[in-house]
């Protein structure tokens, strides 16, 4: 019940405004008014109710605050989860939303991609340090996106927004990239028998673990 109570609040609110505007005055008196007073109603109804599942389905109050990164946000990083959890409250947060919602979907893809590399691998050795090496440059990319977010959070203008969504966007394309070369190293290793994987030498993985290198490189000498 209390999940509900500010939405219940809203359309009591809504309803008793209606009452009172439609029993106080002679609103029902010009049809033509009475119409479009339904009319607005109903919409504000419909967009209040609209307003608050939407909140709800995003696991969030209506009418919180956009989420603002601070030092404690950084400290509070230590599993994957946080990152995720962090990254989740910043898709409230309109100047980083879009980009913000594609980490944590490129984030769900990673872990099922995670998920069947290990089931068609039999969980090989080489397999498991690479799928290592992806989540580390997925979480160092959302490290970035947070320290990005941070210094569009703290600008007293608005005039170099759209650099900075475009580094945003640049981190999720790098992501966007690596889950491709994983989609392609699938493939070939589902192609593969027990012993040609042992003995073949797996193109897709050379260009992962290449690319994975490359990334790195990049993350290490980047001023953000």
């Amino acid at each position: 019940m209390k999940k509900y109570l500010g939405q219940i609040i809203f359309n009591v609110i809504v309803a008793v405004i209606a009452v009172l505007l439609f029993g106080c005055t002679d609103l029902l008196d010009n049809a033509v008014l009475s119409i479009i007073a339904i009319i607005a109603t109903v919409a504000l109804l419909s967009w209040g109710n609209y307003y608050f599942i939407k909140a709800a389905s995003l696991g969030r109050k209506a009418f919180q605050r956009a989420y603002i990164i601070d030092e404690h946000t950084f400290e509070s990083l230590n599993q994957p989860e946080d990152y995720i959890a962090v990254m989740k409250d910043l898709k409230d947060y309109a100047p980083c939303r879009h980009d913000a919602s594609k980490l944590v979907e490129q984030w769900e893809v990673f872990q099922k991609k995670s998920a069947t590399l290990e089931t068609i691998s039999g969980g090989a050795g080489v397999y498991e340090l690479v799928n290592q090496d992806i989540q580390s440059v997925m979480l160092s990319n959302m490290l970035l996106f947070m320290k990005r977010t941070a210094i569009i959070q703290s600008a007293s203008r608005n005039g170099e927004l759209n650099i900075h969504k475009d580094y945003l966007r640049m981190l999720t394309g790098r992501n966007e990239k690596i889950l491709n070369d994983y989609t392609n190293l699938l493939i070939e290793v589902s192609q593969l028998t027990d012993s040609e994987r042992k003995n073949t030498e797996i193109k897709s993985l050379s260009l992962i673990i290449e690319s994975i290198h490359d990334y790195k490189k990049e993350m290490e000498s980047e001023d953000i």
